[in-house]
């Protein structure tokens, strides 16, 4: 009886490990290039979450060492259906994989999240599907209109020429807010930036005393030092609300932006998987590059400096994701 129990026990789990295995087989094999970061890992956990039942998900870390050789063993290793890409320098390093491995890359499909001015970053790649990391100029005001409970009629925004499709697009939605934008133009030419910048910024802050300032994700112009010896000095000294577009330039150690409206990474990481999904069902083929919005937001306030420069006695806290409060100096 034993015997037969044992033989009956072993043919069971040889029935259970044939009708599962095959299902282990069809996880289709996916990769994801990102830097280190905490945002970057939490796109990451987003998208992982949505996609772990279906995909066999590969990821590798890019930073100032990683090369093109080095992409292209690991896509070698993993021959992955479709490739996820994560900030502006994955971005780069794939394109040049791209370049130099047209065939390769001309029917895997790829996905780009989290980079600045993304289309523009992708456009070497082929047919892309990205997300884009850029907050419209006109939610952000709307939204930190009603955190100060006071209108906002005018803001100012110094760009480059990268910027200026997005800067006119918006430009119109503004008006339909009863929002002026004024805008100065300036080049491309590094060196002449702080001159440029400092001229700029006196023009829209002093002259046309705008209300507010709109900072696009530039990281052309807000380079270290131009931050640290141009954007700085003026804004501290000037009672304007300055909203950016990353969390970093709200902290209140840094004294420089009031207000932001952020895609909320494990969100986009989500949207990204949905469009992974999505291209799955349409048999791995994307026909043209697409840039999306990203489907949600989370906003941060530097309080004491909205508080000052916004010329209010009370803030719409419920109207802010999160608020930053200057942290006490310990003694």
């Amino acid at each position: 009886m034993r015997l037969r129990r044992g033989f009956l026990m072993c043919v069971y789990l040889l029935a259970v490990s044939i009708i599962t295995y095959p299902a282990a087989q069809t996880l289709y094999p996916l990769l994801i290039l990102l830097p280190d970061g905490e945002l970057f890992e939490a796109a990451k956990t987003g998208l992982e979450k949505e996609l772990r039942s279906e995909f066999a998900i590969s990821t590798m870390e890019v930073n100032d060492a990683t090369r093109v050789a080095d992409i292209d063993k690991k896509i070698a290793s993993v021959a992955p259906r479709a490739v996820v890409l994560m900030g502006n320098s994955s971005i780069r390093l794939y394109a040049g994989y791209a370049h130099d491995h047209r065939d390769e890359t001309a029917s895997l499909p790829v996905v780009a999240i989290l980079a600045l001015d993304i289309k523009r970053a992708v456009a070497d790649i082929g047919d892309v599907h990205a997300i884009a990391y850029e907050t419209p100029m006109v939610t952000a005001l709307v939204n930190f209109r009603r955190v100060i409970n006071k209108p906002v009629a005018t803001v100012g925004v110094v760009y480059r020429e990268a910027f200026e499709e997005f800067v006119t697009q918006h430009t119109e939605y503004c008006k339909k807010e009863k929002i002026a934008v004024k805008s100065i133009l300036i080049g491309d030419d590094a060196s002449s930036h702080q001159k440029e910048i400092s001229k700029a910024l006196k023009q829209l802050v002093k002259k046309e005393r705008v209300q507010a300032f709109w900072v696009p994700n530039d990281n052309i112009l807000l380079k270290p030092e131009l931050l640290m010896e141009v954007w700085l000095p003026l804004f501290s000294a000037q009672k304007v609300s300055v909203i950016v577009g990353v969390e970093s330039l709200v902290k209140p150690e840094l004294n420089f932006g009031t207000f932001a409206v952020i895609p909320d990474p494990v969100a986009m990481g989500e949207q990204a998987a949905g469009m992974i999904a999505d291209l799955k069902d349409e048999d791995w083929k994307f026909d043209s590059t697409v840039v999306y919005p990203a489907i949600s937001m989370y906003s941060v306030l530097n309080l004491k400096k909205a508080v000052s420069v916004a010329d209010v006695k009370s803030i719409n806290v419920n109207e802010v994701t999160r608020v930053l409060s200057e942290k006490k100096k310990q003694r």
